[in-house]
């Protein structure tokens, strides 16, 4: 793409005259006053060190595909000597099992704080960064009555004050329809193999807690009744779905697949939620943090953390290339990089937080990240260390 060309041009000029000096530098993170979101100004830089001829393999979230598949071809011009083996983009529990069960993937990322360390710590890995946040939104499928009168709703909701009497009771229209209306039928994800399942159903239950006084009210009309959803194991099938008529709404949906898939797919549009419900506002934490979720699947239950939709990424310790994992995750960091993961709905984490542990983290990334423990208001976003 010719955008993608500028980029790789300005990248290359900016690296020539400043990168040799910044890029690589081994040097403490510096960590100021805590800033949720910075620019990053230090350029991603080229090299002629020889890479290693080992295939490099991402595996990552269904919902990282486009922000990293642009990002991989960026790497593929700067660095044509590296061969890029096809990218596995599936739900993240599936993608940290494949890892541990195939360790083929020179980098792993996750929509969520808890599937590495729960899946890939301490025997594959034991460190993950949070390096962007997402939120979740409603794909509307507006070839459906019930779709069109949705997005009605939702546009008026925009003129009206947050919480004001207007707002909040054009909202709870929205989820009457969505949620109450028995012919209306929603998509959504698999909790036990992505997290965009579970994190669907800690929006239902915000949205009961604060339209209708009752987390339950919501959640238990659409997950109650097995007619009302139909669900898939990742959120990227779920389109397919809408597509051929059998879903009005896709609720397992984030912000950075809704704004590439929408403009696929005829006639389906998001609307975004209310920032108190839709997993995509660190100030928010707390209020998320009122409710949990419970799935029971095949005879076994997982109880779920209702968090943000925090993106994190790792190299594993038997990464293939780690050598082209450190450039990817140095082109991740770059101003290329931070200006496709903006494009694509994902607000960068600067720097990056590191859950675990840091002295594992390569040197060349340190510079654009920090442990946890500078950032301890962030701690209960990721899972409990003792």
């Amino acid at each position: 793409m010719a955008s993608t060309t500028v980029w790789l041009v300005v990248g290359l000029i900016v690296g020539l005259v400043i990168g040799i000096a910044i890029g690589y530098a081994v040097m403490p993170p510096k960590v100021v006053t805590i800033t949720k979101y910075v620019n990053v100004t230090t350029p991603v830089t080229t090299t002629t060190t020889t890479v290693s001829t080992a295939p490099f393999a991402v595996g990552a979230a269904g919902t990282l595909k486009f922000a990293f598949t642009d990002i991989l071809n960026v790497m593929q011009s700067m660095y044509p000597s590296i061969t890029i083996a096809p990218a596995m983009f599936k739900g993240s529990g599936e993608v940290a099992h494949t890892e541990a069960t195939t360790q083929q993937f020179s980098v792993v990322a996750s929509a969520d704080t808890t599937t590495i360390p729960s899946v890939l710590f301490p025997n594959y890995t034991n460190y993950e960064i949070a390096f962007g946040i997402t939120q979740m939104v409603i794909i509307v499928n507006l070839n459906t009555t019930a779709g069109q009168e949705v997005y009605q709703l939702w546009k008026q909701a925009q003129s009206y004050p947050l919480m004001s009497a207007q707002y909040n009771e054009t909202w709870q229209k929205i989820w009457q329809i969505i949620a109450l209306n028995p012919s209306t039928v929603v998509g959504v994800s698999n909790p036990f193999t992505d997290p965009s399942g579970y994190q669907a159903q800690c929006v239902v239950k915000l949205a009961g807690l604060a339209f209708f006084n009752n987390a339950s009210y919501l959640y238990d009309a659409i997950y109650g009744n097995p007619s009302k959803y139909m669900m898939r194991n990742t959120e990227i099938d779920l389109l397919t779905l809408m597509a051929s008529g059998q879903v009005d709404f896709i609720l397992s949906a984030y912000m950075s697949n809704a704004i590439p898939q929408t403009q696929t797919y005829h006639n389906t549009v998001f609307i975004t939620l209310p920032p108190f419900i839709n997993l995509g506002d660190l100030d928010y934490v707390n209020y998320y943090h009122q409710v949990s979720v419970t799935w029971t699947e095949n005879g076994v239950t997982k109880t779920f953390t209702c968090n943000p939709v925090v993106y994190t990424i790792t190299i594993p310790f038997q990464a293939p290339n780690k050598q082209a994992a450190e450039y990817f995750l140095l082109l991740l960091y770059s101003p290329i990089g931070q200006k496709i993961l903006k494009e694509n709905g994902i607000q960068p984490i600067v720097p990056g937080i590191v859950y675990g542990n840091y002295s594992a983290v390569p040197n060349v990334i340190k510079p654009f990240v920090a442990p946890l423990s500078q950032y301890p208001q962030y701690a209960s976003i990721f899972p409990s260390q003792g």
